[in-house]
């Protein structure tokens, strides 16, 4: 069994589906919680993230 294949295969079909997930490059703004840059192509563009992990902002805690 050629797994290298078999799981190039399996990504290749993902791909295919449009299911192959992607993160987005995000750059917090300390302070500025829930505002954050974001990065796609070259450009970054200023957004709000409302979905978070830190929706209280702890991760901004200088200790």
């Amino acid at each position: 069994m050629n797994y290298q294949r078999f799981f190039e295969d399996a990504i290749d079909q993902l791909h295919a589906e449009r299911r192959y997930r992607v993160f987005a490059d995000l750059e917090r703004m300390v302070g500025k919680f829930p505002r954050a840059i974001w990065r796609s192509n070259g450009r970054a563009q200023e957004i709000t993230v409302w979905c978070s992990n830190d929706y209280l902002g702890m991760g901004q805690n200088a200790d």
